[in-house]
């Protein structure tokens, strides 16, 4: 059950991660690469994944994750689960501690051969999903500058609701979430300065994710699940969720629960 519990990007959360009463939470993290990548994915797969798995036994997280930008090869994103925000506060720095590499049997690795650049760390508090039961390989990311939460909010539950869940059943691979930013937002004149929305699109290839995106003529007119919620947006008034929206494409190279 907690290897179901939690894959959204290869899977993600399943929904009932959000009916507890806490906010489940997941940090961001990003990481630019100098050097060899190869090795530093290496490192990742062989030694920090061992890491994180052994802190999701111990119970001081809930999962790892590792996304390769898929236009820029040296740049990685890391997601770090959390089941609620004691959980969050009470996260170890010392998670690679001799002892706990001990514990888990594995070796340090070689980092001569790279370096890796901080960068940012983004808290979410993951709000909904609509899941397919099989992993995604690759997902679009969704950055939303959304002053108004509600509107944000209810516009991406009827999107889950009314047009990805009636098609997860015929599509293995088909994967979605949203949430929004718990810390940092910044706001002016009514105006979001920062991003504070996410959402993710999950594919079980690449060529199904640009399949998704190419234009067509008149693809969303003959789209059932498209009209339903274009209708239930237009009657609600949910069109203007969002002042500002910045794609990006990444492919799953790895989680803590494979």
């Amino acid at each position: 059950m907690k290897k179901i519990f939690l894959i959204l990007f290869s899977i993600i959360f399943l929904n009932s991660a959000f009916a507890q009463e806490q906010p489940y939470l997941l940090r961001a993290h990003y990481i630019e690469v100098e050097g060899d990548v190869g090795a530093f994915i290496k490192a990742n797969m062989e030694f920090y994944k061992k890491m994180a798995q052994l802190a999701v036994e111990d119970g001081k997280w809930d999962g790892w994750q590792m996304w390769q930008s898929n236009t820029n090869y040296n740049q990685f994103v890391f997601f770090h689960h959390f089941k609620n925000p004691k959980q969050f506060e009470d996260w170890p720095g010392d998670w690679t501690s001799d002892k706990n590499v001990k514990k888990a049997r594995v070796k340090r690795p070689d980092h001569s051969a790279f370096k890796m650049v901080g960068g940012s760390s983004i808290v979410y508090q993951m709000i909904s999903t609509a899941l397919s039961g099989t992993g995604s390989k690759y997902f679009i990311m969704n950055e939303y500058k959304a002053p108004n939460w509600t509107s944000f909010i209810e516009n991406n539950k009827l999107w889950g609701e009314l047009y990805v869940t009636p098609q997860l059943e015929k599509n293995p691979g088909l994967n979605w979430g949203f949430g929004m930013t718990v810390m940092g937002n910044h706001s002016e004149n009514d105006k979001m300065i920062n991003y504070n929305g996410v959402s993710f699109d999950g594919f079980p290839s690449l060529a199904d994710l640009i399949n998704a995106q190419a234009y067509a003529e008149g693809k969303w007119d003959s789209d059932v699940n498209f009209q339903a919620f274009s209708k239930a947006v237009n009657e609600l008034d949910l069109g203007n969720f969002a002042d500002a929206k910045k794609q990006s494409v990444w492919r799953v190279l790895d989680t803590s629960w494979d």
